[in-house]
C-alpha cells in the first residue's frame, strides 16, 4: 500500500519536476538563440558560418551555465 505524501514532501516533488522538466527546455532553446542571433548578424554583416556556429555554442555554454547555476542552488 502506498503511504500517502504530506504536503511538504508532494511540493518537494513538484519543485523537482519543473527542475528536471526546464533543463531541456533550456538545453533546446539556447543552442536556438543563439543560432538565431548569429543568423542575424550573417545576415548584417556578410554571410559565413561562423556567426550561426559561434551563436549556437555561445547559446550552449550560457545554457549549461545556467543549469549548473539551477542544479548547485537545488
Amino acid at each position: 500500500m502506498k503511504r500517502r505524501l504530506s504536503p511538504q514532501e508532494r511540493g518537494r516533488q513538484l519543485r523537482d519536476v519543473g527542475i528536471y522538466t526546464a533543463i531541456p527546455m533550456m538545453l533546446i532553446a539556447g543552442p536556438a538563440l543563439g543560432y538565431f542571433l548569429g543568423s542575424l548578424a550573417a545576415g548584417r554583416w556578410g554571410h559565413t558560418p561562423a556567426f550561426e556556429a559561434g551563436g549556437a555554442m555561445l547559446g550552449l555554454a550560457a545554457a549549461a551555465r545556467q543549469i549548473w547555476l539551477l542544479l548547485s542552488r537545488r
